[in-house]
């Protein structure tokens, strides 16, 4: 029985969450219908929005502080949705559960998924009566992004971010090439492309390009726009394999392939990695929106030596101990020169930022703040209090300049600490551009610029918004939230951080989001490209898609293997597939209302039935009381079984033959027969899933196996510091998968002309190239099979005990014998250990068909589907896609495999299994 539960843990695995998620369900459904007294403690408004380690955190926290105050006797609970499978797909989670959130977020991609499974509440009739309600205070074009086929608004902006080319400055000046003008065109990226590329060590490959291209389906959409191509026909078929589809695909190819004019970097996995543009390798970074300034705010940092900028000499003054003494000029129209003693720089800088904390927050008087300073009147009080910022130009800047280099900080900082973001200081930027010049940046100088027309201008937009799931308890009140959070407290905070472009159009507007001291500072860009951006049509459900159509795509663009037309055309017919599939799930019948409570329950009852009917035959009183006994010690076991394996295994197998969402009703289920099986047949992906899964275990499960009984017999004998190493070799496999895929995700990065992993480095050492393992599709298995001998340490025990049980007597007589150590091994260790071999072979069977968490870190099933695992391929149908019918279906196919291959071992095992007091 516990092989079989073994068998059976992908689909119970499954089945359990479901069958929690309907309690789940009842249990909210049941609360929500409580009617509410006046004697409730006050209203939670539970927001699932913002991850607690974002920048925006503290803005939505005091967001929800002015709503509360705004709304006596609401308290709002913030929620994170982070998760280890995403934001996005946790929300997912939350909905299947009908666990009570008011308000969240979801991205753009997905909004037409959200309308089809009819989660989200339509909040058109909010808009109409709220008196407040001001459309035009939001970009036109984001708001019909956000609304339905009838035009219904369902939400309103967090931010958003039209994609634009990131570029690299400082290369083009060391190439001696000018920044092309905004309205460059693909010719005269490739013609810069050309210039830039080199291979600047003379192996052989480039190692500076022209550009990263990014490597999506929403970032390769801008190219088609440009070409003149679209994403559906007026017929509401995929568009993907017309001519202008396939010529903006080639043209990537071209850059990629032919000329190898760009890196190979930019995935979607690899966004958050130290890139090749960061690297300062390649000229143009793109289709990608502002999002990217998070991780490349630190590349333009200025490393300015502050003190010699601004004239100081400094001095050395004997002593006890020795004091730095930096001598300030007197710098006209500030404050008076004076001269400060301090042990370093940063003791002043520490004391300077609390007083002019302190300032800013009224709790330091001027004078106060002035003995920290100088003397004098503040003359940035005195252009305050004459409201004439704008006049101070030449006489402000030295002042500006001089106390951000006491603070050894960004210029930047100290403006938006004095005088707060969004007020206009007019002639600074000037200064600041001049300064520039003279100040020695780490890495280059970036920035940005809108994107190469092809026949048209086009660029794409991603977006997350806010939104009402259907499962809030306060409608109106997650409503007015929504409305808070679109707001100017959050809308302003957000601005200011970059994380994209506001939704609310004045924060936009402000200084807050158009910073020109801190890059990128062509923040407009990203406004004046708004015009020419589009959305992916609502009418589809893209994410999906996107998923589907990935690895076809990256067999082109990525890794090359394959055509331009070839694989816009097997996309298209992906996509068409989908559709089609989608309208013909919408004619089949509905499963018999209730058929989940009755799956889920009928093993149950039937077993109370069988239970019943022993207990009515005639039994003489001692047989019936120990058997009693017996029942008794059985019962928790069996109630288990029943209820969280047999019932839910059930539930699983009628839905191999069905579909359904898990964020619906299960009566919403549909009756699709065999289809699901006959759909293996025809989908690829599952072919390649199971092709890459049998190939993982072909090759790790005998490396386990050897490397565990080599390790074994290694530690077997007893000398000192055994049991520490040991301890060593076991702790792997108690180690967190997830922190194993991160680890080792760097141990084996490879990437062009950038930092090498740590097994490259000791390739390099004996003089190999090492390979680009997680990039290659001939060495990615190889990789995760290498991974897999990290974790072998359980394997390892079990062996340690079976050998440690031999009885050397065995040993003796075989020695007496004249046999060898070969010999004794053969003939005495491995018959002896044989049972053992069996179960770490059938385990380590078990555990190669269920490899996910590390392929979802490391690979995401990339690159292609050459690490797109079964239960990776399980997982993203079930808890990504909510298809949790064809989950169910390839759960059962992943069962009938393993199931099938351990029955073969154990039928072999007969012939060289060899059980103490029986024969072979």
């Amino acid at each position: 029985m516990k092989r079989l539960s073994l068998f059976l843990f992908p689909i119970f695995l499954l089945q359990f969450w479901l069958g929690t998620a309907f309690s789940s369900f009842a249990f909210a459904t049941a609360q929500a219908q409580l009617p509410a007294t006046e004697d409730q403690d006050p209203v939670v408004l539970r927001v699932m929005v913002h991850e607690r380690w974002f920048d925006g955190f503290r803005y939505l926290e005091q967001t929800a502080q002015e709503f509360e105050r705004s709304h006596p006797g609401v308290r709002v609970e913030i929620q994170s949705s982070a998760s280890a499978a995403g934001g996005q797909d946790k929300v997912k989670f939350v909905l299947a559960g009908r666990l009570p959130v008011d308000v969240t977020w979801i991205d753009i991609t997905e909004f037409a998924a959200f309308l089809q499974e009819d989660v989200l509440l339509d909040l058109q009739e909010y808009f109409d009566r709220d008196p407040n309600w001001r459309p035009e205070d939001y970009f036109p074009q984001i708001l019909d992004a956000i609304r339905n086929f009838d035009g219904h608004l369902y939400g309103l902006p967090s931010t958003f971010t039209p994609y634009v080319m990131y570029v690299n400055q400082s290369l083009l000046a060391q190439e001696g090439l000018a920044q092309p003008a905004d309205d460059w065109t693909w010719k005269d990226l490739k013609r810069v492309a050309r210039a830039v590329t080199r291979d600047l060590d003379e192996d052989g490959e480039a190692d500076q390009w022209g550009i990263s291209i990014t490597q999506w389906l929403q970032a390769l959409s801008p190219w088609i726009w440009q070409n003149g191509g679209r994403f559906l026909d007026e017929n509401g078929r995929c568009a993907l394999a017309e001519k202008e589809a396939i010529e903006a695909v080639d043209f990537l190819v071209d850059l990629l392939h032919r000329e190898k004019l760009s890196s190979r970097d930019a995935t979607f996995e690899a966004q958050l990695t130290f890139g090749a543009f960061q690297a300062g390798k390649t000229a143009f970074y793109g289709p990608v929106g502002y999002w990217e300034t998070y991780r490349f705010k630190d590349i333009g940092r200025l490393q300015w030596d502050w003190p010699q900028a601004m004239g100081w000499q400094p001095t050395l003054q004997k002593g006890v101990g020795e004091q730095r003494k930096w001598q300030l000029p007197e710098v006209e129209g500030a404050w008076a020169a004076q001269s400060y003693a301090v042990q370093d720089r940063q003791a002043l800088q520490q004391v300077l930022a609390a007083r002019l904390a302190g300032f800013r927050n009224g709790r330091i008087g001027e004078s106060e703040m002035m003995q920290s300073v100088g003397g004098g009147k503040h003359p940035l009080t005195l252009f305050r209090q004459r409201g004439d910022l704008e006049a101070a130009d030449g006489r402000l800047w030295p002042d500006w300049m001089y106390l951000a280099g006491l603070l050894q900080t960004e210029p930047g900082w100290v403006l938006a600490e004095l005088f707060g973001p969004g007020e206009a200081i007019a002639g600074l930027e000037s200064g600041f551009r001049q300064s520039l010049a003279q100040a020695e940046v780490q890495g280059f100088r970036w920035d940005v610029m809108p994107l190469p027309r092809g026949k048209e201008t086009a660029t794409a937009v991603a977006m997350r918004f806010y939104v009402v799931p259907k499962t809030s308890r306060h409608p109106q009140l997650a409503y007015e939230f929504v409305r808070a959070l679109a707001g100017d407290t959050m809308q302003a905070g957000l601005a200011r951080i970059g994380n994209g472009v506001p939704g609310l159009k004045r924060a936009a507007l402000s200084r807050d989001f158009l910073k020109p001291t801190v890059p990128p500072h062509r923040e407009r860009v990203f406004l004046d490209v708004l015009e020419n951006a589009r959305f992916m049509p609502v009418e589809v459900n893209w994410r999906e898609i996107e998923k589907q159509t990935k690895a076809v795509f990256e067999d082109a663009i990525r890794l090359g293997r394959r055509s331009a037309e070839e694989v816009c055309v097997e996309a298209a017919a992906l996509a068409n597939e989908t559709l089609d599939r989608e309208r013909w799930l919408l004619q089949r019948p509905p499963l018999p209302r209730s058929w989940f409570l009755y799956a889920q329950y009928s093993p149950a009852a039937l077993f109370l039935l069988w239970f019943l009917s022993r207990r009515l035959r005639s039994k003489d009183r001692l047989a019936a009381r120990e058997e009693r006994a017996a029942w008794w010690f059985l019962t928790p076991w069996v109630l288990g079984f029943l209820l969280f394996l047999a019932g839910p295994a059930l539930v699983s197998a009628i839905l191999s033959f069905s579909e359904w969402s898990p964020v619906r009703d299960p009566d919403s289920a549909r009756w699709l027969a065999g289809h699901q099986y006959q759909r293996l047949w025809q989908d690829g992906t599952f072919h390649d899933s199971l092709r890459i899964t049998a190939y993982y275990a072909v090759f790790a499960v005998p490396l386990q196996l050897g490397l565990a009984l080599l390790l074994a017999l290694l530690l077997k004998p007893r000398f000192p510091g055994v049991g520490a190493f040991r301890t060593l070799f076991y702790l792997p496999t108690i180690i967190s998968p997830v922190i194993l895929g991160a680890v080792w995700r760097w141990l084996f990065a490879g990437k062009q002309g950038l930092e090498q992993g740590l097994f490259n480095q000791l390739l390099a050492l004996f003089g190999i190239a090492g390979p680009d393992w997680l990039e290659d599709p001939v060495w990615v298995v190889p990789a995760f099979v290498l991974l897999s001998l990290w974790s072998v340490g359980a394997q390892m025990l079990v062996f340690l005990a079976g050998l440690q049980g031999v009885d050397p007597r065995l040993y003796e007589a075989a020695r007496l014998d004249g046999a060898g150590a070969w010999a004794r091994f053969r003939n005495v260790t491995l018959p002896a250990i044989s049972p053992l071999l069996l179960f770490n072979l059938i385990m380590g069977l078990i555990q190669a068909f269920q490899v996910f968490a590390q392929a979802y870190v490391m690979t995401g099933g990339g690159p292609g589907n050459e690490s797109r695992f079964l239960v990776l391929y399980l997982y993203e149908q079930g808890f990504r896609f909510l298809r949790m019918g064809y989950a169910s279906t390839l759960a059962w196919v992943l069962f009938a495999v393993v199931l099938l291959l351990s029955l073969l071992i154990l039928r072999s095992s007969s012939k060289w299994v060899h059980y103490a007091g029986a024969g072979r």
